[in-house]
């Protein structure tokens, strides 16, 4: 901590919501505008088969990862993972489990789509939204899950006739005429009769949706001294498309849940949608996790790699333009914060979708832009992010929170510039934490000084006061007709700026955020 003058911004307005002890946890990631993102990669309808199965890559790897997942269930865009009602995961924080779940599942997205489709370049960058919800015990998580089963099995059974119903000739108005109306058995034998299709001949994972957990497998873990297998079971996470309304699969698999009864309509009731307060400044906060690992194993330099924060840059520019109610972003290191204005109705203000949404967009422009900046290094990890949403009543105050956050970029990089001097001097790690222990800003600028010649103002402004990114007008020049002379005309621009965040930048930025500094 750098221990300034602005750091009540945390103390005093930073609160974690945690989900209530003794609950399930629900997490499900629905796939923004993926209408379009199927219809841009072409994707076969009425189901892609190679999109469902990379849906299921992510949500193994996603099991995986965290192992107090208990189960999950996709169909079509989106994916419910369910937490054991124990779970202390981020001590259940609600922003960190939302953002790292969606942050993590867009990361696999990306890196594993050349494995489903490797005649397909990625032409937008994916990425999801995502809620938690809590049920109370083993029985509505039961129902839930048939919720979702029987939306897969209704929405397919829509779609299957629907698009049979284009491809025969007919436009897509009048194929919705043709259904309207009509009931499960109506559509059964429309396909049978008009397509000569049985509709349960169709492939389990268009119908039943898929299945995602731990199933015992008996696994060689060595072999004896006459050459024979030594086998033991173990949990492997598996998919499957099986019925999950039914009582037979949670008989068969008594380790996932336990048996319950079934009223699956009531579910929707225990989803509570936070909404930030009205006229309250919004900032969502987002940073790297396990990135000291995820940046040795890429060779980052030390102690400021300028070709990764210029990529965290990248991601941040691009960032404002997908969204517009972001008015101001600023980053050091491996996070960023993003500013969305007091007046925004963005998913109307509700919580989870912006932290989750923003996350997982930031964690897709990262990977998508990581060849342009790393053209010679392979992605060894997915990079992943967790995210907290922040609300401010007051521009003066979100002001002073960027102003903290600008602290701490200075005390955590003069640190950091003075203990990868050290060590790079022959110190060990441990000497330089040593030397460096109770020092303070002038003794760090006279160690650099003294024994490295360094004068510690001259390192390059994005590494001292990190990088701010916002809107300016400029002027271009329209194009002439006929021979005549063109005419300017404005636009916003996004730029790239490392400067002071104090009084001067504001007035001399007035459109950004006006009276902050009253």
């Amino acid at each position: 901590m750098a221990n300034s003058e602005y750091e009540y911004v945390k103390r005093e307005f930073e609160f974690d919501r945690c989900l209530p002890p003794s609950n399930w946890i629900v997490v499900r990631i629905d796939g923004c505008h993926f209408h379009r993102f199927s219809k841009v990669h072409a994707f076969e309808k009425p189901n892609d088969e190679n999109a469902l199965r990379l849906m299921n890559a992510c949500a193994t790897a996603v099991l995986e990862k965290f192992p107090d997942i208990a189960f999950a269930y996709g169909v079509s865009d989106e994916y419910s993972f369910i937490f054991r009602e124990e779970t202390e995961f981020y001590h259940r924080r609600e922003s960190k489990i939302l953002s790292l779940c969606v942050s993590y599942f867009t990361s696999v997205y990306v890196m594993k789509w050349k494995d489903f489709f490797p005649n397909k370049e990625l032409k937008e960058p994916p990425y999801f939204d995502a809620r938690a919800v809590c049920y109370p015990n083993l029985k509505t998580i039961r129902d839930y899950l048939a919720w979702r089963q029987v939306d897969c099995h209704i929405n397919n059974q829509y779609n299957t006739c629907f698009w049979m119903l284009v491809k025969s000739g007919k436009s897509e108005q009048e194929a919705q005429l043709a259904l309207k109306g009509t009931f499960a058995k109506d559509k059964n034998e429309l396909l049978a009769k008009q397509f000569q299709i049985n509709y349960d001949d169709e492939l389990a994972m268009f119908r039943k949706g898929s299945s995602v957990y731990r199933e015992k497998v008996e696994t060689t873990v060595k072999i004896d001294d006459y050459g024979e297998p030594i086998k033991r079971p173990r949990l492997k996470v598996t998919v499957a498309h099986v019925d999950t309304i039914g009582t037979a699969f949670w008989e068969n698999h008594p380790h996932i849940l336990r048996e319950g009864k079934f009223m699956h309509g009531f579910v929707k009731k225990f989803g509570i949608n936070h909404i930030f307060s009205p006229c309250n400044w919004i900032i969502v906060r987002i940073i790297a996790c396990q990135f000291d690992q995820f940046s040795t194993i890429h060779s980052f330099d030390k102690p400021n790699d300028e070709t990764a924060l210029r990529l965290m840059n990248e991601s941040a520019s691009l960032m404002m333009e997908q969204y517009p109610d972001i008015v101001f972003g600023y980053g050091f290191s491996n996070e960023y914060s993003f500013v969305f204005h007091e007046k925004s109705e963005l998913y109307q203000r509700r919580e989870s979708l912006i932290l989750s949404s923003c996350s997982s967009y930031f964690t897709s422009l990262y990977m998508t832009k990581w060849k342009e900046f790393f053209p010679y290094t392979e992605l060894m990890q997915t990079p992943h992010f967790e995210a907290d949403a922040l609300c401010y009543p007051k521009l003066k105050i979100i002001c002073e929170y960027l102003s903290w956050r600008q602290a701490e970029c200075h005390a955590g990089n003069q640190y950091n510039t003075c203990f990868w001097m050290l060590v790079k001097s022959g110190k060990s790690e441990k000497e330089a934490h040593e030397i460096l222990k109770g020092t303070l800003s002038k003794d760090k600028n006279e160690l650099l000084f003294q024994q490295f010649q360094m004068n510690y103002n001259n390192e390059p402004a994005m590494f001292r006061k990190g990088s701010c990114v916002y809107r300016r007008k400029v002027e271009e020049l329209a194009g002439a007709e006929d021979g005549g002379n063109g005419t300017s005309r404005e636009r916003w621009h996004v730029k790239v700026d490392h400067v002071d965040l104090g009084p001067g930048f504001w007035r001399k930025h007035p459109w950004l955020m006006t009276n902050c500094t009253q």
